[in-house]
């Protein structure tokens, strides 16, 4: 895993994203986030895990745009299936997922940190946006989802239709953040979060997170395609 750190404190793990300071999404980095979900999953010493920034700036800023760029139709196409497949098991993942996000979670990073269980923010540095209809990446239908299963309507809506960047306290009202903390306390309050739901009964914790999410993944396998791939 050439771009993750992870360690263990106690039962839980820290996933420390470290790819090119931003975590932008490219084949490479998508492949190594999926083989540290294999090698967190299979470990059975881990029973939680916390998502943070290796970058103090940034959690995520998402797509990698010009590496999207430089490669071919195919090799896009084949992209989005790795990133859409990479989203679903974060949907669906058996274990507590808790992001602390110390920085800039944008567009597909801000998707992904929807994805996981609880996200923890740092008060004083970083925005929290989807910028989508600015850039002129409409949401796939399973994004859409995954947003309505984390935020209200009219938070979706605000977050979804303006663009707008939002700071943690604004990103906490719209329910979109669960708690913020300083940067001294980030890591360490998540981790402590995770560590309490590492006390829940595993088994009944990832059924139940299925279940919650069923609709969730079944939009993304049967209708992201359609959309992804110019059928919508």
């Amino acid at each position: 895993m050439q771009w993750i750190e992870l360690k263990k404190e106690g039962a839980v793990g820290v996933l420390t994203m470290n790819y090119e300071g931003q975590n932008r999404f490219s084949t490479d980095f998508c492949e190594d986030l999926l083989a540290a979900m294999d090698a967190v999953e299979s470990d059975g010493s881990i029973r939680s895990l916390v998502v943070v920034g290796g970058d103090e700036k940034y959690w995520s800023t998402g797509l990698h745009l010009d590496y999207l760029g430089r490669i071919g139709a195919e090799e896009v196409k084949k992209f989005i299936s790795l990133f859409n497949g990479m989203l679903k098991r974060w949907c669906v993942y058996p274990k507590p997922v808790v992001a602390a996000i110390n920085g800039h979670a944008f567009a597909a990073g801000a998707i992904l940190a929807a994805h996981l269980d609880y996200r923890f923010m740092r008060e004083d540095r970083g925005w929290v946006c989807l910028p989508e209809v600015d850039i002129n990446i409409p949401f796939l239908p399973g994004m859409i989802a995954i947003l309505r299963a984390t935020l209200a309507p009219s938070a979706l809506r605000h977050m979804a239709l303006t663009g707008k960047r939002f700071n943690a306290a604004e990103a906490q009202n719209l329910g979109f953040i669960d708690g913020v903390f300083s940067k001294e306390e980030l890591l360490p309050k998540a981790v402590e979060w995770a560590a309490f739901l590492a006390t829940k009964n595993p088994a009944a914790y990832a059924e139940i997170k299925r279940r919650m999410r069923a609709e969730v993944v079944h939009i993304m396998e049967q209708e992201d395609p359609k959309y992804a791939f110019g059928q919508g």
